[in-house]
């Protein structure tokens, strides 16, 4: 592994991490929404939904773009300043309306940035001893990292440089990551093989309804995952409230307690994706969750609750992993518009969570709980009988590709 590698993969992580501040500085400042732009809870939450929704509806374009250049780093660059551009305007707004314009265009310009650094984690992590698994492990990590900053940034400056101030402070932060992506030469990934574009344009139909299978597979897992993960954001507080009386402080130590499993788990997984078939461990990872998703239903109580969370935070960053190795499988060439179209189709958990979470607990109580673990273990017992299906479809898609110590069976 040469130095510029090092660097390269070095100097991702810590771009994603970069971009992932902000992402959660508006979190703690929903009172102030609330109090200072007069936006009711229902424009709160269109402020946190719609951001999702841009972010998902941009990403195939973004695929699409890194796909066409030759330069995924100066893409790459261009998204994370069209991210902290958003953010500055997110720091002068004056009124709800533009809060939540700035959060769409927000999403939006994270959307175009995302595949391109998915792509180079993927590209890095191949073209080095590590692989494309621990690196796309160390990415999750990082982001994952970065949003357990978010909220610690604004306890810190808040007090001293207001609203507008501290989204300052995060665009700034999020700009650096993207001028660090670009002074660096990534020529592993920024000098593709013209035969490759060349191969990408003539794949046969059949070829092209496989990967597109394939990365569908791998999309609905994820969109599964974080369905199940984004319906507790509304619904833990609620019930802690309900059993405790102060939901605040206890959703910070817990969800700060997942945030920190999960972190460690999408940095340190890797091994264990790439040791077995990725759907046999899909299986055993939201079997994991349903147990854990089960036991907060059927043992009410605080300790019951974190111990059943933690769990279920355990098998996250698998599942995370899984997917995000699954797409890593299609051909270089192609893999943008891949990682593009399944964050279209997983986001839309991140969508869709918080309000099901919501409205069934309004009607259910502590049954969602058991729900949820329902959904997880359908989604375990689906998958069961799929586990050879990506070795065929990428058989079919690329079948001069050695498959056997690697792609769909255990990673590559």
């Amino acid at each position: 592994m040469t130095a510029r590698q090092f660097t390269g993969i070095g100097a991702l992580l810590l771009a994603a991490a970069m971009m992932n501040v902000a992402y959660t500085m508006l979190v703690p400042l929903v009172p102030e929404l609330t109090d200072r732009f007069q936006m009711s809870a229902l424009e709160v939450a269109a402020a946190f939904s719609g951001f999702a929704l841009a972010k998902a509806l941009a990403q195939p374009l973004g695929g699409y773009l890194v796909d066409a250049t030759s330069r995924p780093r100066l893409l790459g660059a261009i998204g994370l300043c069209l991210t902290a551009l958003t953010i500055v305007g997110l720091a002068f707004a004056t009124a709800g309306w533009q809060v939540l314009g700035w959060r769409l265009a927000w999403g939006a310009a994270e959307g175009i940035t995302m595949p391109v650094l998915y792509q180079l984690a993927s590209s890095l992590g191949a073209g080095s001893r590590f692989g494309t698994a621990r690196v796309m492990g160390w990415f999750g990590g990082s982001c994952t990292a970065g949003m357990v900053l978010g909220p610690a940034v604004i306890g810190l400056l808040h007090p001293f440089l207001g609203f507008t101030g501290v989204f300052l402070v995060g665009a700034v932060v999020t700009a650096v990551g993207g001028v660090l992506l670009l002074g660096l030469r990534i020529t592993e990934v920024d000098e593709p093989d013209p035969a490759e574009r060349a191969v990408a344009g003539g794949l046969p139909r059949r070829a092209v309804r496989s990967l597109v299978v394939l990365v569908g597979l791998f999309a609905v897992v994820d969109l599964i995952n974080n369905a199940l993960f984004a319906a507790l954001e509304p619904v833990v507080p609620l019930h802690l409230d309900d059993l405790t009386g102060d939901g605040v402080a206890y959703t910070s130590v817990i969800f700060t307690a997942g945030l920190a499993v999960f972190m460690l788990g999408a940095t340190f997984g890797s091994r264990f994706v790439e040791s077995r078939p990725l759907l046999g461990i899909v299986v055993v990872a939201f079997a994991v969750e349903a147990v854990g998703l089960a036991a907060v239903g059927l043992f009410d109580g605080v300790v019951a609750m974190s111990g059943g969370l933690l769990l279920f935070m355990i098998a996250q960053p698998v599942l995370y992993l899984v997917a995000r190795q699954g797409v890593s499988l299609v051909p270089r060439q192609l893999r943008g518009r891949a990682f593009g179209v399944f964050g279209l189709v997983s986001d839309i958990g991140f969508i869709v969570g918080p309000l099901l979470g919501a409205v069934a607990y309004a009607g259910l109580g502590t049954s969602v709980f058991l729900i949820m673990a329902a959904v997880a273990a359908v989604a375990a017992l689906a998958a069961a009988p799929l586990r050879g299906l990506p070795d065929r479809l990428l058989a079919t898609a690329v079948p001069d590709q050695d498959t056997a110590p690697s792609p769909a069976g255990k990673s590559a």
